[in-house]
């Protein structure tokens, strides 16, 4: 497991393992991986749904920022600990670097 901390300027994505869907019982998010199924509360799936790889860290929480009306100094420490979690369980990949275009 990795202990480092994931850097502003890393590419988060859901490990290919995982997959982000909509429970069909309950109709509310999850991301289904071999093990098991991890139930996301709203700002989960918000987190999730924005960790594709693209995005740096910094630019999901100016994102999450905008959508809830919060400052990113608060909502980065908040965020890069729920993805070091989702890491931790190898649910989540790191990119430390930009794909060359």
């Amino acid at each position: 497991m990795a202990s480092e901390s994931i850097a502003a300027t890393a590419r988060p994505k859901i490990a290919t393992r995982a997959r982000l869907q909509t429970d069909k019982v309950t109709g509310k998010p999850i991301l289904l991986y071999p093990e098991g199924v991890l139930v996301l509360n709203p700002t989960g799936h918000a987190i999730v749904s924005l960790c594709t790889g693209q995005a740096t860290l910094n630019e999901i929480v100016a994102n999450l920022a905008a959508r809830y009306q919060s400052s990113e100094q608060k909502l980065l420490p908040e965020v890069r600990e729920y993805l070091e979690r989702l890491r931790a369980r190898n649910l989540l990949e790191v990119q430390s670097e930009a794909k060359p275009t």
